[in-house]
């Protein structure tokens, strides 16, 4: 049986590379390399994080639905 799981669509701004990441991708993408002391950005909040931490600086998020 397969399940879908839900993807988006990701550009690498150095390669031009596009792939599918699911939402984990991009959590861990978003919470990796801080502090003990961060609060990790969750299900809820990904695209705040993803705009404030990740886009424009190496991935660009390309299907946003």
């Amino acid at each position: 049986m397969k399940t879908n799981i839900r993807t988006y669509k990701v550009k690498d701004l150095n390669t031009n590379k596009v792939s599918d990441w699911t939402l984990a991708d991009i959590l861990s993408e978003i919470n990796r390399d801080h502090s003990e002391e961060w609060e990790a950005y969750d299900a809820t909040d990904w695209r705040e994080g993803w705009n404030e931490w990740v886009e424009g600086d190496i991935y660009r998020l390309i299907n946003t639905q």
